[in-house]
């Protein structure tokens, strides 16, 4: 006789358009001993309960029978006592109620507790930057004027922190939005069950748990999307999916929602996701994410609430250390192998020191996946296995991986963002990531810690050929430590957005302004001027400028030292005197004061040609500055000591047409990176 998995008791509320609504009630249990009474309809009992089980989820049950039970197939007495019938869900149960999602936000008033985590005492409840970053939701919402920016590193328990805001804030009607569909899934899975903090008495039993509603797909009518919003608590999807609704639909949607929790932020500032975003009072949105910076260097809009950095996740072990095992090899069909070698040889290391962890090797293509994955195709106890978009059987390939049948991994772009499977501590990298938003988001997969007992990470890839971006080198130099220059190299970012944002909302009326002041990029040029006074006008800049009259867009902003100014002008064009076909001509201004103890001087960059800046600069500090030029500029190169290399010449290896070749100017670090890379000696 084969046990009996029951699942969850969860009820379908709702299933319209193949968009469902979920209700958790309790925890499902293994049945070990039962007995059949029935075979049409087929009922169990076990300890005084009968089950009524049956593979038609729309068959008319009879009255007495309160238990039941959809299976994946008919049920008989074969099947059940073999174990191949599986339970897929509840039809009916006396715990499902009818019950409103107002009447569910109710049961969370004073049902939460701020539980800290006390491994010492054996204390389980919220980690440090869960309740740093709580606290600071819980502030904000008492006098929203932003949007929310929450920086916490992946493995810190950032979807356990959504859970928290939703029952301590009392959200009434809360979005959620992911990038991806395996995302969806799981955050959703969070939201239903409460995750663990139930388990961790951080949330009271009495509380309900949330009705959730997940958006697969779109609605077949407006009505439909109606009734699915007055139904959920919280509502779960792709933004890919939203961001393709008719205007009615997005309005409807806006109209209803308290707060929006946008999970992967790094994504908000792309245009479909931006327009989307722009459409809610600021005050409802909250941006959670791992890396706060973007590729593009486009910056998230909004306040930041809270970060907590990868250094502080390190210090406090929520972070596994990094074991970086670099090859060298210049030949790249022998690279692959190499770096498969020496991943398995490390997964057998790791298993015979009871670690069962499992390698991904990660390519930049399909192409590449399959190249990579006959190189590891031979390890066949450790059943390898090949997944990207569009591979036959996907979805199954997926819950194998998820139910750990493999231990080596070939996937393209895949089991990133919101797949969790900790047993992912060796990373095969065979095509490295460009960025540094990417390479982070790809290495916290490793290195973050569960509450299984696991080992360290380890990073396999080739460092004879670095990463294209600059900010990468160190990780791909000789002897780097990752476990320092990972936390420095996030960090420097993360603070170098929050400045930013500092800096910005240091200015006045910037949401009166034509242009986004996030996207202005000065050319690299200024005229400096000494400065004999400690008082200035910034709203005197009118005046410096002759002819302010013909600009037609006039706008100015300044906070204590820096002003900006952008004008507008209409010319006609060049070739024709036309009234109905002209030209917008823009122009930037701006002037900084830098006012420390013994400097005092004023720097000026402009687009306008034949701006007088000795003018403008008067109007500013009323004719207190006088212009720094000639030899007296070139006094900032005092001190400055530097290296340069004028030319480089090196021997080619032995066998090569070419035996020595030299390097001139712009072409000396190209002589230097081959030098590097062995292919120079």
């Amino acid at each position: 006789m084969a046990a009996i998995n029951l699942p969850n008791i969860q009820k379908l509320i709702s299933n319209q358009d193949g968009n469902s609504i979920w209700q958790f009630y309790k925890k499902g249990q293994i049945i070990e001993q039962y007995q059949v009474i029935s075979n049409s309809p087929f009922v169990i009992t076990s300890n005084s309960v009968e089950y009524f089980l049956t593979s038609n989820q729309n068959e008319i049950i009879p009255e007495g029978y309160q238990y039941v039970l959809h299976t994946s197939k008919k049920p008989t007495r074969k099947n059940i006592n073999n174990g191949s019938l599986k339970i897929k869900r509840w039809l009916k149960h006396p715990n499902f109620g009818e019950l409103s999602p107002n009447e569910v936000t109710i049961s969370w008033y004073n049902g939460f507790h701020f539980i800290s985590e006390d491994e010492s005492n054996g204390i389980k409840g919220l980690r440090p930057p869960q309740m740093g970053a709580l606290y600071s939701i819980l502030a904000h919402n008492q006098n929203p004027d932003d949007r929310g920016i929450i920086v916490l590193p992946t493995g810190t328990g950032k979807t356990e922190t959504m859970l928290a805001t939703l029952i301590a804030n009392q959200c009434q009607k809360l979005l959620v939005t992911v990038p991806s569909d395996s995302l969806r899934t799981q955050i959703a899975e969070k939201f239903i069950t409460l995750g663990l903090l139930k388990d961790f008495s951080i949330v009271d039993d009495r509380c309900l748990n949330p009705i959730v509603g997940i958006i697969n797909n779109s609605f077949s009518s407006i009505e439909n999307l109606n009734e699915f919003i007055s139904k959920a608590n919280v509502i779960v999807t792709t933004m890919d999916m939203l961001t393709g609704w008719t205007n009615d639909e997005k309005n409807l949607l806006v109209e209803n929602i308290s707060h929006f929790f946008v999970d992967e932020a790094h994504h908000s500032e792309a245009k479909t996701w931006n327009e989307f975003i722009s459409r809610f009072d600021k005050e409802k949105v909250f941006l959670f994410t791992a890396t706060p910076y973007r590729n593009d260097g486009k910056t998230l809009q909004g306040k930041f609430l809270y970060d907590f950095s990868l250094k502080q996740a390190q210090e406090q072990h929520y972070y596994k250390k990094i074991n970086f095992l670099p090859i060298r090899e210049y030949n790249k069909k022998k690279a692959d192998e190499r770096i498969a070698e020496k991943a398995v040889a490390k997964l057998r290391e790791d298993i015979a020191n009871g670690n069962n962890h499992i390698i991904m090797a990660r390519c930049v293509n399909k192409n590449r996946a399959k190249e990579v994955f006959e190189y590891y195709k031979q390890y066949k106890d450790l059943n390898p296995i090949l997944i990207y978009t569009g591979i036959s059987g996907l979805l199954h390939r997926i819950e194998s991986i998820k139910r750990k049948e493999h231990h080596i991994i070939v996937c393209v772009n895949m089991l990133g963002e919101g797949f969790d499977l900790p047993e992912l501590k060796i990373a095969a990298i065979h095509d490295e990531r460009q960025s540094l938003p990417i390479t982070l988001q790809f290495i916290g997969r490793f290195t973050r810690t569960s509450y299984n007992e696991l080992g360290e990470a380890s990073f396999i890839t080739n460092i004879a050929y670095p990463p294209i971006m600059q900010e990468l080198d160190e990780l791909y130099a000789k002897d780097a430590d990752w476990n320092l220059i990972l936390p420095r190299l996030n960090e420097n970012a993360t603070q170098k957005e929050i400045d930013l944002k500092n800096f910005l909302d240091g200015f006045r009326n910037l949401d009166n302004s034509k242009i986004p002041f996030q996207s202005i990029r000065p050319a690299m040029s200024t005229i400096v001027y000494r400065n004999n006074t400690d008082t200035w006008n910034p709203d005197n800049w009118e005046n410096g400028i002759e002819g302010i009259e013909t600009y037609e867009h006039q706008f100015s902003t300044h906070n204590k030292n820096t002003l900006v100014i952008i004008l507008g002008k209409i010319n006609k064009v060049d070739w024709g005197d036309f009234e109905t076909v002209q030209n917008l001509e823009w122009h930037m201004i701006v002037v900084f004061w830098d006012l420390r103890p013994n400097i005092n001087r004023v720097f000026i960059n402009t687009s306008i040609k034949g701006l007088d800046s000795k003018r403008m600069l008067d109007s500013l500090f009323d004719g207190n500055v006088i212009k720094i030029d000639g030899m007296n500029v070139f006094r900032v190169f005092h001190n400055v000591k530097r290296l340069s290399l004028y030319n480089v010449g090196a021997r080619k290896g032995i066998g090569r047409d070419i035996t020595f070749q030299s390097y001139f100017g712009k072409d000396v670090q190209d002589g230097i990176k081959l030098l590097e890379q062995g292919t120079l000696i």
